[in-house]
Formats: structure tokens, sequence, C-alpha cells
């Protein structure tokens, strides 16, 4: 009589090492799917911007050169609202004006009423471009993959004005508030949508940076024509002069940092369209426009809200009490703006700016 095959089961000493070979390949394969997935967060980070270069050639071709940026003034503003249509006193409040009205006809923010003490080509700038491309909003192309926080705010905006996301900005909950879920993580050089220089003295006004990095200010507020008047051959330097660039460089390591920190590197999209990841430290260190002849660079103090990655070297130092880390402007305050260069060659020479 034929006997049946035994089934031979495992010992704990052959299950153990079994145990141990799976984990082992586990610690291997895991860092590396981490590390595929940052690098694929990358990639579509650059894709963004590359997105951005194409639509700017695009917009210059369609409206005579122009780089985009709100382009309403103070006796033109051709809205539909009746309490937008109104004349604007100057240039900021048109400006003002058309952003809300973008926010309107493409977010379905009728709630959004008329901004004051706000300069919306910071951080909005783009809401030109979607409504030149008759995008909906929130559009989540105006946001790296690894800006969590802010895609977080895209997805509900109603929820974000709730105070359901959190953090959040100081003003979150209010009616300025409801402007953050249609922000950017990418910023446009001042430049690109005002004067190079702004040295008030001799009749000139620009945008200029405030003693933080999340604050400008204009150099003359009297003044108008100052905002959407910039054109693309006021470039000098199309593939030295960056365009657009991270607020924070986030691929670089686990940490996200703001991009002036000279060890960070980042992807930055420069007027000729291209994207090129750069350090931050190899590009020239900048200006301030509201003194353009001044040598010395422009410096601001990083004071990250409670909604912005920590800022490295910040602390309490004895009496000194709370010490923030102080910034040079680098691309974001070129010297010399659309004439001036960032990478691969010396600063323009405004010496002679007086």
């Amino acid at each position: 009589m034929a006997r049946s095959p035994r089934i031979r089961g495992f010992t704990l000493i052959e299950l153990l090492v079994v145990i141990a070979i799976i984990s082992l390949l586990i610690s291997i394969l895991l860092p590396a799917l981490g590390e595929a997935r940052k690098t694929g967060r990358a990639t579509i980070c650059s894709t963004n911007l590359r997105q951005f270069g194409t639509a700017t050639a695009a917009y210059a071709t369609d409206y005579r050169d122009k780089l985009w940026s709100f382009s309403w003034t103070p006796g033109n503003t051709p809205s539909a609202y009746p309490d937008l249509a109104a004349a604007a006193g100057n240039d900021l409040i048109a400006a003002g004006k058309q952003a809300i009205d973008i926010l309107r006809r493409r977010a379905d923010r009728e709630d959004m009423s008329p901004m004051d003490n706000w300069i919306p080509q910071i951080l909005y700038n783009h809401l030109v471009l979607n409504d030149y491309m008759a995008q909906r909003l929130p559009e989540p192309t105006v946001s790296c993959p690894e800006d969590r926080l802010r895609l977080e705010w895209q997805k509900n905006p109603k929820l974000f004005d709730a105070g359901g996301i959190t953090p959040g900005p100081d003003d979150m909950g209010t009616d300025q508030g409801k402007r953050w879920p249609y922000s950017s993580s990418y910023e446009s050089v001042p430049a690109s949508f005002s004067p190079d220089r702004g040295d008030a003295a001799n009749g000139y006004s620009s945008v200029t940076q405030a003693s933080s990095h999340r604050f400008y200010q204009l150099t003359n507020a009297e003044k108008s024509g100052i905002f959407g008047r910039r054109k693309l051959t006021d470039v000098n330097f199309t593939s030295q002069k960056v365009h657009l660039h991270e607020t924070y460089a986030r691929h670089a390591a686990k940490q996200a940092l703001f991009y002036a920190y000279p060890e960070r590197s980042q992807p930055l999209l420069f007027f000729d369209s291209s994207v090129v990841t750069r350090r931050a430290g190899d590009a020239n260190p900048g200006f301030d426009p509201a003194t353009p002849s001044r040598p010395f660079p422009i410096k601001f103090d990083l004071l990250p809200g409670k909604w912005e990655p920590p800022a490295k070297g910040a602390g309490y130092a004895g009496d000194q009490g709370f010490v923030a880390p102080q910034m040079t402007g680098r691309f974001r305050w070129t010297r010399g703006g659309l004439q001036g260069v960032d990478f691969g060659a010396k600063e323009f020479n405004t010496s002679s700016w007086k």
C-alpha cells in the first residue's frame, strides 16, 4: 500500500530567517520608494513652472509683449460687478479689484469683497493667467506638490474659511482671509510687475521689501502708473534672470527652507521659459529698488507664520530676546530688475542710478 507523502513544516528558526529577510528587503526598498516619490513630486513642480513659462510666451504674443500681471488702472475697471466697476484711487486699488473680480467669476466667490492694504501681485499674480486660460479656481498647478498645507486649503476653501484646516494664516476666518486658498507656492519676481527702480526722491515708484519676508511696501504710494506695464522685451538676460520661484525650497531635503538660504536648491523658471534647478547661494545678492545706487544687498528678517516651515537659525539669545535670521534678497530682488542678471555673470551696475 502506497504511503502518502509527508508534509514538512517550517521550524521556528527558518520562519525567523524568512521574516528577517523580508524585513531587510523592506528596509532597503522603502527609502528607495520614498526617494522615487520625492523625485516624482519635484518633476511635477518643474512641470508646473514650465506651464507658467509656456503661458508667459502665449500671453506676451496676445497682449503686445506684456508680461502677465494685473492690468486694471484707476480709470479702467471693466467689471460687471458695480462695487468693482467704480473708479479706483490708484493702481494698487485697481489691481485688488481685478483680483476679486477674477475670484468671483472663476471661483464662484461672490462673497469676497474688495480689500485694503493688499498688494495682490504677491502670491496672487497668477490669477491673471488663470483668467486668461479660462480655468476654474482653485487651480492645483499653481501649488508645488510638496506644499501640502496649501493643497489642503485648495481642496475645501469653505472649510478653510471656517477655520477647519489648521494651521492657518493670522487672518483666517475673516473676510480678507478668504483669499488664501487661491494663493500660489510660486512667486513672480517684483520686477515683472513693477518698475526696476523705486527711488521716490527722484520721482520713481515701485515695490520693495518691508522689514520681514512676508511684507512688501510701495516706495511712493501716491504715484500711479506703477503696475502691469512690464514687457518681455524689457528683460536683458532671459536665460539668466529668474521669473518665478518658490517661496520655500522643498525638494532638496526633508525640511523645507526659505528660498534665500544659500545652501538650498530649487527649480527656477527663467524668462526664456527654461526651468533649471539652481542653488540660491550661486545667485547674485540683489538690491533694494528704493535705493538703487546703494552697493549693498537688500536684507530682511525671516519671521515665519505658524503655517510656514520654521526658520533655520532662529531662537532666543539672552537679553536680545528672539533673534530672526536675516536673509539676502537674491533673485527676488535682482539688482537692476529686468535689466539685471541672477546667475552666470556679475551683477548689473546701478551705481549711476542717482
